[in-house]
């Protein structure tokens, strides 16, 4: 049977790990496994705390290892997939990430993150009808994720689909009115329009709000 960890305790061991990297982590987690007897849960949330803080650091790989570790104690973890599957992203790996954030999505469609994510990854393989829904799903969960609908104008500016990018883009600072790259992009999708006097708009707009931003 596990006992309760002392949090002080947990702080010492996640400092540690930060300082010491992927090199030790096995045998820091297995040590501290053995001494306190820990039970499921508690592994769970120190893997889970040493694979964010690895990724803080920049090391992906060992941050992936350790979100793995999770799911050898529980196989159907959605919060442990969909952080593999952000890593994964993060290395431009988007085939690995498509898979953990697949299988999250599909064990917890309550998270428009984790569909975000998936229809990044989508994307970024120029799967559009996927990126297209995952996205749209992430929407519906989240009518404020100005990202998803920036997004979401990518995948249609992909599909030389420029209504319905700008439509998307217009949203999205709608949200975030000083989202840079979406005052950008709506400039880029009216001049693939050949509407040249509104692209021009709009490149001033993101001109003017880099300027406030400086």
């Amino acid at each position: 049977m596990g006992i309760n960890v002392d949090t002080g305790d947990l702080k010492v061991f996640l400092r540690t790990v930060s300082i010491k990297g992927k090199m030790f982590m096995d045998s820091l987690v297995n040590g501290y496994n053995k001494m306190l007897q820990l039970n499921p849960a508690d592994a769970k949330g120190i893997y889970m705390d040493v694979g964010t803080k690895l990724r803080d650091k920049g090391d992906y790989e060992g941050a992936i290892r350790s979100f793995k570790k999770v799911l050898d104690v529980d196989t159907v973890n959605a919060e442990a997939l969909y952080e593999i599957g952000r890593t994964y992203l993060k290395v431009g790996l988007p085939n690995e990430a498509i898979e953990s954030l697949g299988r999250a999505t599909n064990l917890d469609r309550s998270s428009a993150l984790s569909l975000f994510y998936l229809g990044s990854a989508y994307f970024m393989v120029d799967d559009n009808p996927k990126a297209q829904w995952a996205l749209l799903e992430a929407i519906k969960l989240d009518p404020t994720y100005a990202e998803a609908y920036y997004k979401l104008g990518l995948v249609y500016d992909n599909m030389s689909d420029y209504d319905n990018a700008i439509e998307s883009y217009k949203k999205a600072v709608s949200i975030k009115p000083n989202l840079i790259k979406a005052y950008q992009s709506i400039g880029l999708a009216y001049e693939a329009k050949g509407q040249r006097e509104e692209a021009v708009k709009y490149f001033k707009m993101a001109l003017q709000n880099e300027e406030k931003a400086v």
